[in-house]
């Protein structure tokens, strides 16, 4: 009797997380050709885009012409952009935010690593670096620079050669040459240990990641902190590399359009945020549907303006049940390496941008 009471609990409780889901996509938001005709997905399903095979097939994916490097990066020159400065306070909060969106708690994730099925392989670190977009493989050839002799090193050549396909190729999210030469232990042994690595993924993160999202934020006028922590998040999950067109930032940006005459941050922000959320709802992909509550948290924030602006407060992502305060600890992954903390000693380094020629941050 007890067990079927277990069982029927957790039934329960998936119901109920399958139908908080499909919420943050109805309504407004329930995809139609109203609000979704204008990102032109076409129905490729994950299994199609990743390259899946049926179990009793042996052969490799087949070959894709995909998109080709036009400038030696995967990044837009961004040298026009404007810049605009970040406080630590700030950036501290913009990390543990995206971090509860990538990891689902305020520690973390330098060791997590995973494979989600979005076609771009290992998904890994504190911004969810992966095997399939040149970025991981960005961090681990930084890294090896100072631990030569680090396990990872067994997987820096398997990363290259998947960094040479043209993006939207299948191989891409392949990791089988990477289950066996122990890339996800390594990754995560790695973080729980040795301050040069965590030290490392802060530093790229940084470089790729944060300083294009404070350039793009400013080039449309926004400058609240609030702002540049949601920027910093949409580029984190959406990317900036032409190689992605229908999901990047710019192309978010230019649907939802230059911000209006008179148009105050808040109301600029809830269109590109409604943009970005509808984006979320129609694309084909499972692993985008279910990100919609992302943007649901985020739009909460920028409601809440004249407390959430500043980021002086804590804010309280309801979707994700987590409360981030800015007061909790950066240094140490404990959902992912327990006890385990990182020693050494490790400098931060400012990387440059990797939007030239060659790629500073994969040379």
């Amino acid at each position: 009797m007890q067990y079927t009471i277990v069982i029927l609990a957790s039934i329960l409780l998936l119901l109920l997380l399958v139908q908080a889901e499909d919420n943050f996509c109805s309504g407004d938001f329930k995809p139609n050709d109203d609000i979704c005709e204008k990102f032109e997905f076409d129905d490729t399903t994950d299994e199609e885009k990743c390259g899946a095979k049926d179990d009793d097939e042996d052969e490799e994916p087949d070959e894709h012409d995909g998109i080709g490097l036009s400038n030696c990066t995967t990044f837009y020159d961004i040298s026009d952009l404007p810049n605009q400065s970040i406080d630590n306070h700030t950036t501290k909060m913009a990390q543990l935010i995206t971090n509860v969106f990538e990891n689902g708690v305020t520690s973390i994730g330098y060791g997590y690593i995973e494979d989600i099925g979005d076609c771009r392989g290992y998904t890994s670190g504190y911004i969810g670096f992966t095997s399939g977009t040149n970025d991981a493989y960005s961090v681990v050839l930084q890294y090896l620079k100072k631990r030569p002799k680090s396990p990872l090193k067994k997987s820096l050549k398997e990363l290259k050669r998947l960094s040479q396909y043209n993006f939207g190729d299948p191989r891409r999210a392949d990791i089988s040459k990477l289950k066996k030469s122990g890339y996800a232990k390594a990754w995560k042994n790695a973080a729980c240990t040795d301050k040069a690595f965590v030290q490392t993924q802060l530093d790229i993160g940084h470089s790729m990641y944060l300083k294009p999202a404070l350039k793009y934020a400013a080039s449309v006028g926004v400058h609240s902190n609030l702002g540049k922590a949601l920027f910093y998040d949409t580029i984190i999950q959406h990317g900036w590399q032409y190689t992605e067109p229908q999901i990047n930032l710019p192309r978010i940006l230019q649907l939802t359009g230059e911000k209006k005459k008179g148009e105050s941050e808040k109301e600029y922000l809830t269109r590109f945020l409604t943009t970005r959320r509808q984006l979320a709802c129609c694309s084909p992909s499972s692993a985008w549907n279910d990100s919609a509550s992302r943007e649901a948290d985020l739009q909460k924030l920028v409601d809440d303006w004249e407390k959430n602006k500043d980021l002086k407060n804590s804010v309280r992502l309801e979707a994700m049940g987590v409360t981030v305060t800015g007061s909790e600890d950066l240094a140490t992954d404990t959902e992912n390496c327990g006890n385990q903390k990182p020693k050494g000693d490790a400098q931060p380094r400012d990387l440059p941008l990797p939007d030239i020629c060659p790629n500073p941050l994969m040379s």
